[in-house]
């Protein structure tokens, strides 16, 4: 489900002579952790369920496919959209974007069923200080944070594929 944004698919938002540095693919603070456990279970629940059904091969493996997709829309709307609600700027979803270009950094809103991600925030670099990040470690992702005008802070986790380090060395340029 891993869908790279490249520059096309940003021009509608980019600015005359702005260029894309660096561009990830994440999701919203916490949401890695739930859907793990949640993953766990759900993988868990539909091995066991046709067992203890005593379900047909046919049948049992249609089940397995049906409960492992009501889990996953269960993590997504029942956990990962209200923590994208309660994420400052609010989201849709858990799933997001964040850009670095030549002069601001881009918070894309990646809505489950949408194409096209909606530009959540703009922010000027200059207004970005203080940027931290987080190696992966065996159960951990990887994670960004910065704080915006002092005051807003910012934090996103991304899987182990994404270039989350260059993104962090943009501000040391």
């Amino acid at each position: 489900m891993s869908r790279k944004s490249s520059a096309g698919d940003l021009d509608h938002v980019l600015q005359p002579g702005e260029a894309v540095v660096v561009s990830l693919n994440g999701v919203v603070k916490g949401f890695t952790r739930l859907s793990g456990l949640g993953g766990i279970a759900g993988i868990v629940a539909a091995l066991t369920i046709p067992r203890v059904l005593e379900l047909p091969f046919l049948l049992g493996g249609l089940t397995i496919v049906v409960v492992l997709g009501l889990v996953f829309l269960l993590i997504y709307y029942g956990a990962g959209r209200p923590l994208a609600r309660r994420h400052e700027p609010p989201l849709s979803g858990p799933y997001l974007s964040l850009i670095l270009t030549s002069s601001r950094v881009l918070l894309m809103d990646r809505d489950l069923g949408s194409d096209q991600a909606k530009l959540a925030e703009s922010v000027d670099v200059r207004q970005v200080s203080t940027v931290r990040y987080r190696k992966a470690g065996p159960l951990v992702p990887q994670r960004l944070g910065f704080i915006i005008d002092g005051m807003g802070r910012r934090e996103y986790e991304f899987p182990r594929s994404e270039p989350v380090r260059r993104f962090v060395e943009g501000f040391s340029e």
